[in-house]
C-alpha cells in the first residue's frame, strides 16, 4: 500500500490546478485519472486528419485570464512551463443572417461604434453599462478565484450601498431582464442574450443576471485567449508545474471507492483493488452526484436528497470538429471574419421561441458558435488549411429519436446554417469531420450528465456560496475530504477555478496561502 499527503481523484484541469497549488505548498500529491490521459475537457487531439489539432471540448479561455493563476503567473505556467496565448481582436462577433453584427473589441468604444450601426442609443447605453460594471470587476474576479463567503453574508454586504443593492438586484434577475432594462433595440437585446447564453441557461432563466455583469467588463479587460497549440497546452503546463513541485500523476487508474477511518477520509481503492492512503487530504475532481455510490452512502439519506435535487443546465451541446481546405469568408464582412469567435443570433422574439424549443426536445440549428482557431494559431492545421469548431445548442433528450441515430443528420442542419453565412463554404471544403452529441459527451466523461461539462446549472440558487449546496464550500461531510471542479464555485468553463478550492484546503491544513503563492 502506498501513501501520499494528498490524493486527488480526477485529472481534469481543475484537479490539476488544485494539485499543483497543493504540491507548491510542499505536500506530496498524487493525481489519479481513470483515462489514459489527463485534462478532462481541456484536451487537443487530431480528431479528424493528421496535422489538424482540434480542441475536443473547451476552446476559448476567457475568465481564466483574470485568474491570478494566469494574471500573476502563480504557478509559472507562462514563464516556466511553456503556456502561451494569442488574443484575437475583436474577441467575438455576434452576427445576424442579414449581415448586422456587434463586434466585441478590447476597446469598449470601438465596440460601441459597431453597436451604433444598429442603434446609436444602445451604443451609449453600452458605454453606460460598462461604466457601471467595470469598477465591480476586481471584486467579482477576486470572488471567482477565492472561496466564496456565505451567500447571506454576501447579500448583506451588498445591501449596504446603493451600488451593491443594484448589483444584488441584478443577481436575482434573469440576464434578459437586465438586458431589457439597459438596452432598447430588439436586435441589440438579442445579440447580448445570444452571447450570454453560452452559460447554458435560457435568457429568461432567473438568477442569471450576474453573468452579463461579469462578461461585459471581462471581455474588454482580458479578451479571449486561444492557447498556442490548443487547449491541451494548458493541461500540459499544469502537469509540468505539478511535477516541478514533486507531484505525481497516474493515468489509467480509475477509483472505485473512497476509504474512511472513523469520520476521516483516508484514501481510495482503485478498480484493480489497489489501496492508496492519504495522510492529510483526499480531494475529488468529480461530479458531486457520483459521490454517494463511491462513499457507500455513508453521508445519509438527507445529504443524498440534497445532492439529487441539484438542477441540471437548461440544455447541452452538439459539437462538430471539421478539417477545412480553406478558411471561411463571412458574408457580413472582414470585421466579422477577423473575430476570434463568431456567434450567430436571430432577432427577438424568434430567439426566445428557439430557446423554448429546447425544453421540448427540439435542437437548434440556426444559432451556432463558430471558431476557426487555426486562423490565429497556425500550429493547429497544415499550411493553408484550417480547423473548424462548430457548436450548437441541443436538448438533453430529443423529442424524436435518439442522438446516436440522428446526430449526423442534425449536425448537417447546423453546417448548412454555417455555410449560408459564408461566401465559400460547402461540403466540398470539408476534408474530415467528427461529431459529438450530448450522449457522446456523457460517454466521454462520466461526470458530464447529458454531455454537460459544467455538471449542472449555474442559477443563483446553486452558484457562488450555494454551489453545489448552501455554504458547503469545498468540504465534504468527512474530515480531510474535499471537492473541487465544476460542481463547486466558480462552476463551469476554463477558469482554473480550483485555485479557490486549493486555498480552502491549504487554509484547513494550516498553510498561509499568500506565502505559498509567493514561493518560486
Amino acid at each position: 500500500m502506498t501513501t501520499y499527503d494528498v490524493v486527488m481523484v480526477g485529472g481534469g484541469h481543475n484537479g490539476l490546478t488544485a494539485a499543483a497549488y497543493l504540491a507548491k505548498a510542499g505536500l506530496d500529491v498524487l493525481v489519479l485519472e481513470a483515462k489514459d490521459y489527463v485534462g478532462g475537457g481541456v484536451i487537443t487531439r487530431e480528431a479528424t486528419l493528421p496535422g489538424f489539432q482540434h480542441d475536443l471540448h473547451a476552446i476559448a479561455h476567457i475568465f481564466i485570464q483574470g485568474n491570478p493563476l494566469i494574471r500573476d503567473d502563480e504557478l509559472g505556467l507562462l514563464s516556466e512551463h511553456g503556456l502561451g496565448y494569442v488574443f484575437p481582436d475583436p474577441s467575438i462577433a455576434v452576427t445576424f443572417a442579414d449581415g448586422d453584427y456587434i463586434a466585441f473589441y478590447r476597446d469598449v468604444r470601438k465596440t460601441a461604434e459597431t453597436i451604433a450601426r444598429i442603434s446609436p442609443r444602445d451604443a451609449e447605453n453600452y458605454l453606460r453599462f460598462h461604466e457601471f460594471a467595470d469598477p465591480l470587476l476586481d471584486m467579482l474576479m477576486e470572488g471567482l478565484f477565492s472561496p466564496p463567503p456565505p451567500l447571506g453574508a454576501f447579500f448583506g454586504q451588498l445591501d449596504r450601498s446603493e451600488t451593491g443593492q443594484e448589483m444584488l438586484r441584478m443577481l436575482l434577475m434573469s440576464y434578459l431582464d437586465v438586458i431589457n432594462e439597459w438596452f432598447e433595440s430588439p436586435k441589440v437585446r438579442a445579440a447580448l442574450a445570444r452571447w450570454v447564453s453560452e452559460i447554458l441557461a435560457a435568457p429568461e432563466e432567473g438568477g442569471t443576471g450576474a453573468f452579463l455583469l461579469m462578461m461585459v467588463p471581462t471581455i474588454h479587460r482580458y479578451g479571449l485567449g486561444y492557447a498556442v497549440g490548443g487547449s491541451g497546452s494548458l493541461t500540459t503546463a499544469l502537469v509540468k508545474a505539478l511535477r516541478s513541485h514533486g507531484g505525481t500523476v497516474r493515468t489509467g487508474a480509475p477509483v472505485e471507492r473512497f476509504l474512511f477511518t472513523g469520520d476521516r477520509a483516508t484514501g481510495v481503492v482503485l478498480a484493480s483493488g489497489e489501496r492508496i492512503e492519504a495522510r492529510r487530504a483526499v480531494v475529488a475532481d468529480l461530479n458531486i452526484k457520483q459521490l454517494p455510490a463511491m462513499v457507500g452512502d455513508r453521508f445519509g439519506a438527507e445529504w443524498e436528497r440534497k445532492v439529487q435535487r441539484i438542477k441540471p443546465a437548461g440544455f447541452t451541446l452538439l459539437t462538430g470538429h471539421l478539417a477545412l481546405s480553406e478558411a471561411p469568408v463571412f458574408k457580413a464582412g472582414p470585421e466579422v471574419g477577423s473575430a476570434g469567435l463568431q456567434e450567430i443570433a436571430v432577432p427577438l422574439p424568434e430567439l426566445m421561441q428557439t430557446f423554448d424549443g429546447l425544453k421540448y426536445g427540439h435542437p437548434i440549428s440556426t444559432m451556432p458558435s463558430i471558431a476557426v482557431a487555426s486562423a490565429w494559431d497556425p500550429t493547429r492545421a497544415p499550411d493553408g488549411q484550417h480547423t473548424l469548431y462548430l457548436l450548437s445548442y441541443a436538448p438533453r433528450q430529443l423529442a424524436e429519436g435518439n442522438w446516436d441515430d440522428r446526430k449526423e443528420e442534425l449536425f448537417d442542419r447546423v453546417f448548412e446554417t454555417f455555410c449560408g453565412l459564408t461566401t465559400n463554404m460547402g461540403p466540398e471544403k470539408v476534408l474530415g469531420r467528427m461529431i459529438d452529441s450530448p450522449q457522446d459527451g456523457e460517454r466521454f466523461n462520466a461526470a458530464w450528465p447529458n454531455g454537460d461539462p459544467g455538471h449542472f446549472g449555474s442559477q443563483l440558487f446553486q452558484f457562488m456560496g450555494y454551489r453545489p449546496m448552501p455554504n458547503m464550500g469545498y468540504r465534504l461531510p468527512a474530515e480531510g475530504f474535499y471537492l473541487v471542479g465544476p460542481s463547486t464555485h466558480p462552476g463551469s468553463g476554463v477558469t482554473g477555478g480550483a485555485r479557490a478550492g486549493a486555498k480552502a484546503i491549504l487554509d484547513d491544513l494550516g498553510f498561509d496561502f499568500a506565502e505559498v503563492i509567493a514561493r518560486r
